[in-house]
């Protein structure tokens, strides 16, 4: 079953190409990353894959429909780099996550099964603006995995939380890929992406270079085809005692 297949994406924004001829697909569930340079077009893909930009030229399909056909009927779980709303904004928690749902039958059932898998369900009727950032940031989570997804789309998900709910996370996402469903992210953890996702898409205004987790590439090698010189990531030891 094809998750998703992105098919000569081709994106023009205010007269500048964005993206040119992006292709790549999802066949099937797993954890798929996205990493690139800033200003490399990685927002604007997901946003792409998502229906909130139309590409200039190319195609974006999900389960084999044309993403606007998919969307008339179905949910894709999205977690934006920013929150479409302002995190001060006077709003419940149950709420914030109820936002996400298509369907309004066993609402509380789902609301609430969401918050639990982040780690939130005692704060179902806090106020958002009363939560620290990480706090928020699981919510929003919660909110994009409410409809239970097969295709959930992430941009930069990590941003705000510490390193404990970092891996708290990493284990969320396991657990939704052992369930069955496609996770695709943008993140700039090379050395996460590197560790634990089955495909690593590389971007800079086009793919650059796509990496399988069985491919054994080495990193300096892989980080020069990124981003055209060496750099040096930031070292990680997600699930292990520090």
């Amino acid at each position: 079953m094809e998750f998703l297949r992105i098919e000569d994406v081709t994106v023009v924004l205010n007269g500048h190409e964005v993206l040119s001829n992006v292709s790549f697909s999802v066949n099937k569930e797993g954890l798929y990353v996205i990493v690139g340079p800033n200003g490399g077009g990685k927002t604007t893909l997901v946003k792409t894959i998502v229906g909130l930009l139309k590409p200039t030229k190319g195609n974006v399909y999900i389960f084999g429909q044309f993403v606007s056909d998919y969307l008339r009927h179905s949910v894709v779980g999205y977690l934006p780099q920013r929150a479409s709303f302002t995190r001060s904004f006077p709003i419940k928690v149950f709420d914030v996550v109820r936002m996400g749902l298509r369907r309004r039958d066993r609402e509380r059932e789902f609301v609430l099964e969401a918050l639990r898998k982040v780690g939130m369900q005692e704060f179902s009727q806090a106020s958002f603006s009363s939560l620290s950032g990480g706090q928020q940031q699981r919510i929003l989570i919660a909110r994009a995995i409410v409809s239970r997804p097969k295709l959930l789309i992430l941009d930069e998900p990590v941003t705000g939380l510490d390193y404990e709910s970092q891996n708290e996370f990493y284990s969320l996402l396991k657990s939704l890929v052992d369930e069955g469903t496609a996770v695709l992210m943008v993140t700039h953890d090379v050395g996460f992406a590197m560790d634990f996702s089955d495909q690593i898409f590389c971007i800079n205004k086009t793919l650059v270079c796509h990496v399988s987790s069985h491919e054994k590439v080495p990193l300096d090698s892989f980080l020069v085809k990124l981003y055209g010189y060496n750099v040096k990531p930031l070292t990680h030891r997600h699930g292990e005692e520090a």
